[in-house]
């Protein structure tokens, strides 16, 4: 029996339908193209290119979600509007704004999307926000057991959508294939967005003059969890790492967007600070250690060749109800430290240069198209779509 939630999406997804039909006379505009934008990461690499690009014909709408809020910008050809996919007069702008582009570009899991499929003269890209997959997800959530056939007959008419994926590695491929129950025929290798800074010799803008001097820095930033969304399990406590780890260290915290207002931070100030405002590449340049969980930020910190260890306090609930990759413990670069004791006899027995063979390895398959160019790649691609008067059927 359908479930009350299950009935108000359904009804949700009614309505983006109707609307879809109303506006079915809608055209779209020549060089029109529209970022839906959840993470700002991969939206951000592609607007800093697109400005630097003289010879671009296209214009960009930028439509973001709370959690994006810091990418809007002043800029010329840009134009940016914040959404709220639960606001119907949000919806019914974002899905003319949609209607209106030849190329339609998003980052995630987007219901009014599902408008697009029948749409030839629209190309919609997904540029996941993710260059890499410890958890599953969509046709492989754990959770879609609990879920109708009604709940799953949707989320395929949403990956219906997308007529490309893009790509960073042959394994998010085969990973993609299964997760949105894809061909082939429907990915882009011109490798993600977001990595493309890994591969900037310009400096970083974070500062450390906050932090006490002499410290190295541990930045801990784990997964959001669906069955926890408000709790929070720190690594080490401000009694931890003043005793067992003799001072040495500090920890920075960074929240999931999704959790960063839900759950609570126990900092100080001095010893545990809450950085989950700040930008993610700059801590991750930043910090001595990661420390994460079943969060795909290790796919792109790999590219910096510095330590990770994985907290994982909580793997088999996890497994049970979120879902794990296969093999989750034999493929990520470090050891799953189910306990704090464990997870601070791997720090201190630490050394940076020999885990340096499994980091290289593990970077490189996984950002196997990313090599620096992938938002130019991305863009020139737009930019042949923006010929073309119909996209090619792959439906």
């Amino acid at each position: 029996m359908m479930n009350i939630r299950s009935m108000i999406i359904s009804c949700y997804a009614a309505f983006v339908s109707f609307i879809g039909w109303l506006m079915s006379g809608v055209k779209p505009r020549e060089n029109q193209v529209t970022l839906l934008v959840s993470f700002q990461e991969n939206a951000a690499a592609l607007i800093d290119t697109y400005q630097q690009q003289a010879n671009m014909t296209m214009k960009l709408t930028v439509l973001y979600t709370k959690h994006a809020s810091a990418i809007e910008k002043d800029a010329p050809l840009l134009s940016f509007r914040y959404f709220h996919e639960k606001n119907p007069f949000h919806l019914i702008r974002c899905i003319y704004t949609m209607l209106k582009s030849k190329v339609v570009v998003t980052d995630n899991y987007f219901l009014m999307t599902s408008v697009l499929r029948n749409r030839p003269s629209i190309t919609c890209i997904q540029v996941w926000h993710a260059n890499g997959a410890l958890k599953k997800f969509g046709l492989e959530d754990a959770s879609n057991l609990d879920r109708s056939p009604r709940d799953i007959q949707r989320f395929k008419r949403v990956y219906a959508s997308f007529d490309y994926i893009v790509t960073g590695s042959d394994h998010m491929r085969e990973i993609f294939k299964t997760s949105f129950g894809v061909n082939d025929e429907r990915f882009l290798p011109t490798g993600v967005p977001l990595t493309d800074v890994y591969y900037d010799q310009r400096l970083t803008s974070f500062k450390t003059d906050d932090f006490p001097t002499g410290k190295k820095i541990l930045l801990y930033a784990p997964t959001y969890r669906d069955f926890a969304m408000d709790g929070l399990v720190l690594p080490f406590s401000k009694e931890q790492l003043q005793t067992e780890l003799s001072g040495d260290y500090i920890l920075l915290v960074k929240l999931h967007p999704a959790v960063k207002h839900l759950a609570k931070t126990e900092t100080d100030g001095e010893w545990i600070l809450d950085v989950s405002d700040q930008p993610l590449y700059p801590l991750l340049c930043a910090c001595d250690v990661l420390i994460t969980d079943y969060s795909s930020i290790v796919f792109e910190y790999a590219l910096l060749q510095k330590p990770v260890l994985f907290f994982t306090y909580d793997l088999e609930i996890y497994r049970k109800k979120q879902g794990l990759v296969d093999h989750y413990e034999d493929m990520i670069p470090g050891k799953a430290c189910v306990t704090q004791d464990m997870l601070s006899k791997e720090l201190l027995q630490l050394n940076e240069s020999s885990n340096q063979d499994t980091l290289k390895t593990f970077a490189e398959e996984w950002n196997q198209y990313s090599k620096g160019h992938s938002s130019e790649q991305l863009l020139s691609f737009i930019e042949q779509q923006l010929l073309r008067k119909k996209r090619p059927a792959s439906h």
